[in-house]
């Protein structure tokens, strides 16, 4: 090998890298994107959101990035700044979002549910102000090393993104997958993580969210009962409670969510991503 070949081969690996999973989507699914080969912190949009590169392993950054449910089929740029030695370089991708086509449901509840009485909304803004506690997590890097599993088997009473109509009114769209069960089955940690909330809630009953890092979390509701503690931490597997109905329920169920970077996704868009 020549003098002049080893150095464009030196030269190209040390070239920062980008890589996007998938390049095909539909809105509200979650993309993985990695840059590799740079020694600082880059920075990136994907389409007008800006990503939350965090660190993971040497010169490799990783960032989880979410499609909003109201974006429009087409194809969305990812734009990416990485330094190459004092030199910044701009890389590129496109993903291709398809149209959602999410079906529409019609719900019964109770009318409590629909126009809560004035004793409870005390209870529920102290609910948001939890949710919102919660959420607000430092960026860190992820606490995972595997992909994600689901907290129960995926038989599923109703799929992420279905439109909802509540008693005929009040159309709302459903931000997670309703997993099926009986009162008193098990329900696990979806992956490694800290226990953010695990308090009952007027709408979602009895609840626990997970951090995993990554700006990542996972939410499990309408359990009968919760296993775990304010800010303990969880493996994969870890027993979170058991299966309920309590809460805006019609039916026992797992209502299993996840939201990432402030916006909820499609949990089996992030079952289907693969984490070096």
């Amino acid at each position: 090998m020549s003098h002049l070949t080893l150095l464009l081969s030196v030269l190209l690996q040390a070239a920062p890298r980008l890589h996007l999973t998938p390049t095909s989507a539909r809105p509200g699914d979650v993309l993985f994107v990695e840059v590799s080969g740079t020694s600082e912190l880059p920075e990136g949009t994907l389409g007008k959101r800006p990503l939350a590169f965090y660190p993971h392993g040497l010169e490799h950054y990783e960032a989880l990035a979410p499609l909003p449910l109201e974006l429009a089929a087409g194809p969305l740029v990812l734009d990416v700044k990485a330094m190459a030695g004092r030199k910044a370089m701009d890389l590129s991708a496109t993903v291709d979002v398809t149209a959602g086509g999410f079906p529409a449901k019609e719900l019964t509840v109770a009318g409590k549910f629909i126009e809560p009485p004035p004793e409870v909304r005390k209870q529920m803004a102290a609910d948001r102000e939890a949710f919102a506690k919660a959420f607000a997590q430092p960026l860190e890097p992820r606490v995972f090393r595997t992909g994600f599993a689901w907290p129960r088997p995926p038989v599923f009473n109703a799929h992420f993104g279905d439109q909802r109509l509540f008693n005929g009114h009040r159309e709302s769209q459903h931000y997670g997958s309703d997993l099926a069960g009986k009162v008193g089955d098990p329900v696990v940690a979806s992956n490694d993580g800290t226990v953010v909330m695990a308090r009952p809630c007027y709408s979602s009953g009895n609840t626990v969210l997970l951090h995993h890092g990554a700006h990542a979390y996972t939410v499990y509701f309408h359990l009968s009962r919760i296993d775990v503690k304010l800010g303990e931490r969880v493996k994969r597997g870890t027993p979170l409670g058991r299966v309920g109905k309590t809460g805006r329920v019609t039916g026992p169920h797992l209502h299993f969510g996840m939201k990432v970077d402030g916006l909820y996704v499609d949990p089996e868009s992030m079952l289907r991503l693969t984490f070096p």
